[in-house]
């Protein structure tokens, strides 16, 4: 942009990209932008394409039942981080369940709010809707983890024996359950072409999590650490029957 000739070149060239933009119906008008519009935007341009099924409906759940009924008329460029503030403040007090149930929303459920809220605002500094992002000016909630509760070793060996007497699929699906610590989701996705008889291994290569139209969504697994084709799992010590 250091002589006058770049300047206009690039001038020139967000001038014929804007003009495309309207052509082809896909123009953002800022100052006429509400929320609620904004998401459906967010969901089209960006949600369908790079969120996992399972996120992406957990995403539209909480903005159907909670977001958007709080923003979703307000302006995009209205919306600032003290609105965002009190938002999250009123959900962490009591009587914000909304499932019939007295108290106020896990922490858990809180940070999921702040996080979508996170995600929209982003994509709008992104594609220059807003300037600012409301939500990055804000105290990431904190999540205060349950701890888990886990089967004694008696209470897995009274499972090993009640399943004996369960059809054969259950018996083998909760059984590598308990002693490979496999995730549902990987669980489901195992083909006999990762089980390895004469070994006794399985290797972890794909994940089933959630279904589309009736057919099943087939994926690595959630982390790097759960796709190793040379370390599989060991299951030589499983009480199958």
């Amino acid at each position: 942009m250091r002589t006058k000739k770049r300047l206009n070149d690039h001038l020139n060239e967000q001038l014929v990209k804007f003009r495309i933009e309207i052509e082809a119906g896909e123009y953002i008008a800022p100052e006429k932008m509400h929320f609620s519009a904004f998401v459906e935007e967010w969901e089209k341009k960006y949600a369908v394409k790079h969120l996992e099924v399972t996120t992406l409906n957990t995403y539209k759940r909480c903005l159907k039942k909670r977001i958007l009924p709080v923003f979703g008329s307000q302006r995009l460029d209205q919306i600032k981080p003290i609105h965002i503030l009190n938002y999250l403040d009123t959900l962490e007090q009591d009587g914000s369940r909304m499932d019939g149930k007295q108290g106020n929303l896990s922490s858990g459920s809180v940070f999921m709010m702040y996080r979508i809220l996170k995600n929209i605002f982003s994509r709008a500094v992104e594609w220059r809707i807003i300037k600012s992002n409301p939500v990055a000016q804000i105290t990431r909630p904190k999540v205060q983890y349950k701890e888990s509760r886990v089967y004694s070793e008696d209470q897995v060996h009274q499972l090993f024996e009640v399943l004996q007497k369960e059809p054969y699929h259950w018996r083998v699906m909760i059984t590598l359950a308990l002693t490979t610590g496999l995730r549902r989701g990987e669980l489901l996705g195992l083909e006999w072409k990762n089980v390895d008889l004469n070994t006794g291994v399985i290797h972890v290569q794909q994940s089933i999590t959630t279904f589309k139209d009736g057919e099943p969504i087939i994926k690595q697994p959630k982390t790097r650490k759960s796709f190793k084709e040379g370390s599989p799992t060991n299951i030589s010590n499983s009480r199958i029957k």
